[in-house]
């Protein structure tokens, strides 16, 4: 019905197009049409990422076969995967596989990768090991925001939007025009909603939005062909903390019993919601409506400055300097239900600097590009976790041993810091063999050193507060990372390619150690070397095509495990070897009347191969964490004129995934079914006015769809969260 409606708009005839759109790879020096680049990389324009309800740096996931997400949290410490790679540690000490960078600056911190959303020019993602060109060393690949940049002349847009529950937009951006050489673009939002989950305790909403946020951007055109670049950003997040849903694991039978004993529930049951946590609680099986007894949320303040100096000429020239801050304060209701059974506090400060210096020049046949990059990152961290409240306020004492303490209610503070400095020079080249056959290599060397150190103490009144000692370590990696690569054109915008490359992700520290016995790592450093054949093919001048495969060898990746032993909740990483490979394929097709389709699989196989966890159990054939074996998008879009003056688009996208899990047990629990998401947009604009209204629906289907999930099994629960459900949205855009 819907294809129908959309090829019943052209009212105007609209004859066959060409596909025209020129995608140009600005993350790589210089600026490289996409289908001469030899790697796999997906291009997302400005019009995309600024359809209605596209709000957060996660919300791309959604128009990427290859990119999965999860995050306990919600709008801050992301954890992004490519074809498998990533990070599922949910600590802020965590080194992301995949890096994340506005413009040419990277968000080094987890905290501040969730970047709010607006304003942008277009997003790639690069897949693959990266660090030969710019930037940090990532394993999975990369993930570029581009924000508009100012324009010559002076301009204002402006625009405001509602939406479901109780959703405000406002938007407004203005350039200033060119003052001797000198030219500015400001732009600002803020967002604001009541929330989708509903807290039957209060009566009130949870995972509403409330955040805002502003960037200023100032180029100067200078003598000599040298320019200036100034950009500051900075948003504040106040929203409501993710409201999880809790599953209850224990046999409500048990602990009804005489005395109580606590019986695991069998799968199916758990899964029906017939089960309770170790307090005896049963949750609802609506996943957007619970009972939290304490008011979350997740305070967010990030942002900051670079400054980037450039000289074009016959070598060309570019320092980025660039400081960030993440600060972040959660207050979690962890159990998800009116009882006290788990409550945590994290407070987070991270800073940090990077300077980068790219240099690139070209010849008849020869381009290169050579940089060097410097980061020097500081994390402060101090966490608080209650537990068995429920129990303390009904007068069980604290009990004050620091081997039975786990028997009766306790408070924990534990503090930790992290140190991280690294630097690297690297170097890429471009060699035209032949004037089909184009040649590629580059390397880059690599010295990182971290320094970790870590308490934890009771937050009780006891004569020995202290439960682990402080303690820390060190480590320091040297690496060399480096890719080959070839490429043969077969023709205008036909070419085939293979690359192999070798990525590195420095040793890593357990954030989560929270007891003296926990070890405090570090985890050995993460390599993969990764071999891939593609070809990007335009068929006709109204069809492209596009294909990957891929075999990567990951060793010593860097896996976070809960520990079933007691205390609870102890958090540590492994070290684990993995094999991944899988095709990538994606088609595009301009049809008659104004129609578009488009259609992007992707197909993984990615197992662990040598790895027993810190439980003593093997994992070894498990799927890695966020991997679905099949995921693809499927879209149909229509653009079109209505009457002279005024324009039309719609589009109908559906995505597919099938089922992920959340952790190395590959428990059923623990996962995410096969599921399909399916959004609809259609815009009107009148060109002249500069008028310009769109309305998009999300989750037309309304399909619940779990985002992640955190084993909590010893106090009888899960914890899941939930993706939103229907929502629909409309923005009214204006040029001033």
């Amino acid at each position: 019905m819907l294809l129908s409606l959309i090829l019943g708009m052209a009212l105007v005839d609209a004859p066959l197009e060409p596909l025209v759109d020129e995608i140009v790879v600005t993350a790589r020096q210089p600026n490289t049409p996409i289908e001469d680049s030899p790697a796999s990389i997906e291009a997302f324009g400005s019009e995309e990422l600024a359809k209605p309800g596209e709000f957060m740096a996660s919300d791309l996931s959604r128009l990427s076969p290859g990119l999965t997400y999860k995050s306990t949290f919600g709008s801050s410490a992301p954890q992004f995967f490519i074809r498998g790679i990533g990070s599922n540690d949910v600590n802020p000490s965590a080194n992301p596989g995949v890096a994340v960078y506005l413009n040419d600056v990277l968000l080094a911190s987890p905290l501040g990768q969730n970047l709010a959303t607006f304003d942008l020019s277009g997003a790639q993602i690069l897949k693959g090991p990266q660090g030969t060109l710019f930037g940090r060393n990532a394993t999975g690949g990369a993930i570029v925001f581009r924000t508009n940049r100012p324009g010559d002349a002076a301009s204002a847009t402006a625009a405001v939007g509602v939406g479901s529950f109780g959703l405000r937009t406002l938007e407004a951006a203005a350039d200033t025009g060119t003052f001797n050489g000198a030219r500015a673009r400001f732009a600002g939002f803020a967002r604001r909603s009541d929330g989708y989950t509903k807290n039957t305790a209060t009566g009130g909403s949870l995972n509403g939005l409330e955040v805002y946020g502003g960037r200023a951007t100032v180029l100067v055109d200078g003598p000599g062909g040298w320019t200036g670049e100034v950009l500051a950003d900075y948003a504040v997040d106040r929203s409501s903390m993710t409201a999880h849903e809790g599953l209850g694991l224990f046999a409500p039978e048990g602990l009804a019993g005489n005395p109580p004993r606590f019986v695991p529930c069998a799968v199916a049951r758990a899964s029906a919601g017939a089960c309770v946590n170790a307090l005896g609680y049963k949750y609802t099986t609506n996943p957007y409506s619970e009972a939290f007894d304490r008011p979350g949320r997740e305070d967010l303040d990030a942002g900051g400055v670079s400054v980037t100096i450039a000289h074009s000429g016959q070598i060309n020239i570019q320092s980025i300097t660039a400081y960030r801050t993440a600060k972040r304060a959660v207050r979690e209701d962890s159990d998800a239900s009116p009882l006290s059974l788990v409550a945590l506090d994290f407070d987070n400060d991270d800073q940090s600097f990077t300077q980068e210096v790219l240099v690139r020049g070209s010849g008849s046949r020869l381009d290169w590009r050579a940089g060097v990059f410097a980061l020097d990152e500081q994390l402060k961290t101090r966490n608080r976790f209650e537990v068995l409240g429920t129990v303390r306020a009904a007068g069980a004492p604290f009990i004050d041993d620091p081997q039975f303490f786990v028997f009766g209610p306790f408070r924990l503070l534990q503090s930790y810091r992290l140190k991280t400095q690294s630097v690297a020079a690297f170097a890429d080249a471009d060699w035209a063999a032949s004037p089909a056959l184009t040649l590629t290599a580059g390397v880059r060397l690599t010295q990182e050193r971290s320094e970790f150190t870590t308490e934890t103490r009771f937050d009780e009144v006891t004569a020995n507060p202290i439960l682990s000692p402080r303690r820390g370590g060190e480590r320091s990696d040297t690496a060399t990372s480096w890719r080959l690569a070839a490429r043969y054109a077969l023709g205008s915008k036909r070419s085939i390619y293979a690359n192999v490359s070798r990525g590195f992700k420095s040793a890593g520290f357990n954030g989560g150690a929270l007891f003296a016995t926990d070890s405090i790592g570090p985890v050995a450093p993460e390599v993969v070397t990764a071999y891939e054949v593609g070809a990007k093919w335009q068929a006709t001048d109204r069809v492209e095509l596009e294909t990957a495969g891929y075999v990567y060898d990951y060793t010593s990746l860097q896996v976070f495990t809960l520990r079933a032993a007691p205390p609870p909740t102890r958090q540590v990483l492994d070290s684990a070897n993995a094999s991944i490979s899988g095709l990538d394929l994606r088609a595009k097709a301009r049809l008659p009347a104004g129609v578009t389709a488009t259609a992007s699989v992707a197909y993984l196989d990615a197992a662990f191969t040598d790895f027993i966890d810190a439980n003593g159990v093997s994992r070894s054939g498990n799927r890695l964490t966020a991997a679905p074996e099949f995921s693809g998008i499927a879209a149909l879009a229509w653009r079109g004129k209505i009457t002279s003056q005024w324009t039309a688009a719609a589009e109908i996208r559906a995505k597919y995934r099938s089922r992920v899990f959340f952790d190395n047990t590959n428990d059923p629990l623990l996962s995410s079914g096969a599921s399909t998401l399916v959004d609809v947009s259609v815009s009107l604009e009148h060109p002249p006015s500069g008028l310009q209204a769109d309305i998009s629906v999300r989750n037309l289907t309304d399909e619940s769809v779990i985002a992640d999930a955190l084993n909590l099994g010893q106090y009888g629960f899960i914890q899941r969260t939930y993706a939103p459900p229907r929502a629909v949205y409309l923005t009214v855009r204006k040029r001033l």
